[in-house]
């Protein structure tokens, strides 16, 4: 008997859907310049550098998906609840560091972002951030909007989206 893989950390199954290490996969692009203050003492991209970099890529598409900048007293927006980063190069000074970004996964109060860090031809990272549109004041997560959730579709590999739009009428 064939044990069932394990889901990862978006409870996915279906690794083979989409390489997050192929540039192809990724629908939404921003490039970032590698600052000396970005390294560790050893001279490598500091880990910290890796998570801005997502940061600055995933603000770009929740800023579009909302229409509008993010922040500036709003009583709606995105939070973040969960980022995971897989290290799988190392990152050097000078350079530019482009950042991928492309929707996993769509719920239906939250969205996961998937994003592959690439320095010329090599992938240095992949990510995952998950976050929750929420009413700020409130406290409380809100349903995705249709014009949001259509949004996040498209950026969405053909296989995945498949996967979400199962998981939304579950």
């Amino acid at each position: 008997m064939t044990a069932a893989p394990a889901p990862d950390a978006v409870g996915s199954t279906d690794r083979s859907a989409v390489d997050p290490t192929d540039r192809s996969a990724y629908h939404h692009w921003t490039t970032e310049k590698i600052r000396f203050n970005d390294l560790d003492a050893l001279g490598h991209l500091n880990n910290c550098a890796f998570a801005v970099f997502c940061e600055s890529a995933r603000v770009e598409v929740l800023s579009q998906a909302r229409g509008q900048k993010l922040g500036g007293g709003g009583d709606i927006d995105w939070v973040i609840v969960n980022l995971n980063i897989d290290f799988r190069a190392q990152g050097h000074y000078p350079g530019t560091c482009e950042v991928g970004s492309r929707v996993v996964r769509i719920g239906t109060k939250s969205v996961t972002l998937g994003n592959g860090l690439f320095v010329g031809d090599t992938c240095i990272a992949t990510a995952t951030a998950t976050v929750v549109l929420s009413d700020l004041k409130a406290g409380k997560a809100l349903p995705l909007p249709d014009d949001i959730r259509a949004f996040m579709e498209s950026l969405m590999s053909p296989a995945a989206a498949t996967a979400s739009t199962k998981e939304a009428g579950a």
